[in-house]
């Protein structure tokens, strides 16, 4: 059944409790959090502490999103912290160190998710196939204020899908970045198992409609 979960990133910051409780109270899967290092990405984003007490408020804020260069101490950082799922990006550590980093993950009893930008090809996700959970495909370039969704996207899920069942691996495909509710509904009908929504959730007056409607969503009734 597809899944929505919602970006904490597009929330209003003067109002970060409140917001966070309309994803709660939506029934959304989880919360999405951006970790930005103004290197990897221009934009800077969420940092441990916060992340640890947004966990304490709620264990859904464990689905961490890395948009970061990867070094050791990053990854037992957060791998110290009581999350669920940790997403790297394909981009961001020499493939023979990447693959290292998504088996600490996996051994340290989290899920493993691996994030393409829309500038890298899929085929550079192959090698690293066994090794992850989720692959994140990033609908709009990340971390870049105003980044607008890409429409190649649906193509490159197809893409992804193909060489998931080509390869046999049970791995879910998630898409980020610029969606609305239509595109994410586009998104599923292509083969996505889980949209990340951020501004267009927030602001809407349904979200427990937007939820119900992305939950059953599928190839036959979109």
């Amino acid at each position: 059944m597809p899944e929505i979960s919602a970006s904490a990133f597009a929330a209003d910051f003067f109002h970060i409790q409140e917001e966070l409780e309309k994803i709660r109270e939506s029934g959304a899967r989880s919360i999405h959090v951006d970790v930005m290092d103004g290197h990897f990405v221009p934009l800077f984003g969420f940092n441990q502490p916060w992340i640890r007490q947004m966990i304490e408020w709620d264990s859904m804020c464990g689905d961490i999103h890395l948009m970061a260069k990867l070094n050791d101490k990053l990854i037992k950082d957060f791998l110290e912290l009581p999350i669920q799922r940790l997403t790297v990006h394909v981009e961001a550590a020499e493939a023979e160190i990447l693959k290292t980093y998504l088996i600490q993950i996996c051994e340290a009893g989290v899920e493993a998710g691996l994030a393409i930008s829309p500038w890298t090809q899929v085929e550079k996700l192959k090698g690293f196939l066994p090794y992850v959970n989720e692959i994140l495909i990033m609908s709009c370039n990340p971390g870049t204020e105003g980044a607008v969704f890409q429409e190649q996207t649906y193509e490159r899920i197809r893409n992804v899908h193909n060489m998931l069942e080509s390869e046999k691996t049970a791995c879910r495909i998630a898409v980020d970045g610029g969606l609305d509710e239509e595109r994410a509904l586009l998104c599923i009908k292509n083969g996505a198992e889980r949209v990340i929504i951020g501004r267009a959730f927030l602001r809407s007056d349904d979200r427990k409609g937007m939820v119900k409607r992305v939950r059953e969503a599928s190839f036959g009734n979109l």
